[in-house]
């Protein structure tokens, strides 16, 4: 950026379902830095809760806007929120994901002097000590990995995507869509945004200083349902763009050793597969309970192996699952760069075998 770059106007868009307890926070969070020039809040479904927890916000906060829609996910009630604000760049938070200080204002530095650009902050993942949610700490070490890689240039920013603090010059979101009707899944859907911008031209960065804390949270139930949404996502992206390659099943079971990994790909694709993972899930809980935390995580990750593979073959299911919390499209997670993940997961189920 030059010295005489104009510092381009901000503001930041979110969209939440469930959470109302979190809106109180982000609104002051988001607001405090005076150069928001709107917090844009779009509730994607019926939620009420939220919906009076807005009306009492914007009694106080003049520059929070928000708006209510039948429930479509979190990039198409994204996009509605780009209609309520004129900014010339959008700041997109997940409703979770809490910014430190000064951080809209410093999204909108990056962009000062650059068109087409995709600027991705740090999203650390904030655990309760070892008790944490094992989907949460599953989900903390994705995460990790990932950053890890975006920091060091292993991996394409955009063809990496990881929603949750991401900006974007409002005209190049509106012109390209952040949400996309061929891409139908409720996970990945940010994969398939990053893509589809890639190949519009547009260029990502990676900033590990635009820091913003995401406070994930998923009970058993939730992570097994993601790691389904998670296999019929990666199968669907893999098929709406031919650059990644034809999609393998076997991706998710290939390194493990045997015979787990042909009993998780033979049972994974048959409506066994959710008996096998929530029983052992529940055996994660007990060994936990003994004391082994390895061996809890273990048994949780081959859980998921089960999931992803399932979802993979037999779809997501219900497109949406009434009552869960957050927005429908949530924030990816590992897809396409897993495989990598997936292979010191194998180490460590050996370990703990």
């Amino acid at each position: 950026m030059s010295a005489s770059a104009r510092v381009p106007s901000v503001s930041v868009v979110l969209a939440t379902m469930g959470r109302p307890e979190n809106l109180d926070e982000l609104t002051s969070a988001v607001l405090a830095d005076v150069a928001v020039r709107h917090l844009v809040v779009v509730v994607d479904g019926e939620d009420q809760a939220s919906v009076r927890e807005l009306e009492r916000l914007g009694a106080r906060h003049e520059r929070l806007v928000f708006a209510q829609v039948p429930r479509a996910g979190q990039l198409r009630a994204l996009e509605t929120g780009l209609t309520m604000t004129d900014a010339e760049i959008v700041l997109l938070l997940d409703d979770d994901v809490f910014p430190s200080a000064g951080l809209p204002s410093a999204h909108a530095r990056a962009h000062a002097g650059r068109d087409r650009l995709v600027m991705v902050g740090s999203m650390p993942v904030r655990l309760s000590g070892r008790r944490a949610d094992v989907g949460s700490r599953l989900y903390a070490r994705d995460y990790e990995g990932l950053a890890r890689a975006l920091g060091a240039g292993e991996r394409g920013v955009l063809e990496h995507l990881w929603l949750g603090n991401v900006s974007i010059r409002r005209a190049d979101a509106l012109a390209h869509g952040l949400y996309s009707a061929s891409f139908t899944a409720s996970y990945h859907a940010d994969q398939d945004l990053g893509l589809r911008l890639a190949e519009a031209g547009l260029v990502g960065r990676f900033d590990e200083t635009l820091v913003a804390e995401h406070r994930h949270r998923r009970d058993d139930r939730s992570f097994l349902r993601d790691a389904r949404r998670r296999g019929a996502g990666l199968r669907l992206l893999h098929a709406l763009h031919p650059s990644l390659g034809g999609f393998d099943p076997s991706c998710f079971t290939n390194d493990l050793p045997a015979p787990l990994g042909p009993l998780v790909r033979a049972l994974g694709a048959t409506r066994l597969a959710p008996l096998a993972a929530r029983a052992l899930l529940g055996a994660s809980r007990v060994v936990g309970g003994l004391g082994s935390d390895g061996g809890r995580v273990a048994l949780a990750k081959v859980a998921r192996r089960f999931m992803l593979v399932w979802g993979s073959v037999a779809g997501e299911g219900a497109f949406y699952d009434a009552g869960a919390p957050g927005s429908g499209a949530e924030s990816g997670g590992p897809g396409h760069e897993g495989v990598e993940a997936q292979r010191t997961e194998a180490n460590e189920v050996r370990a703990a075998s």
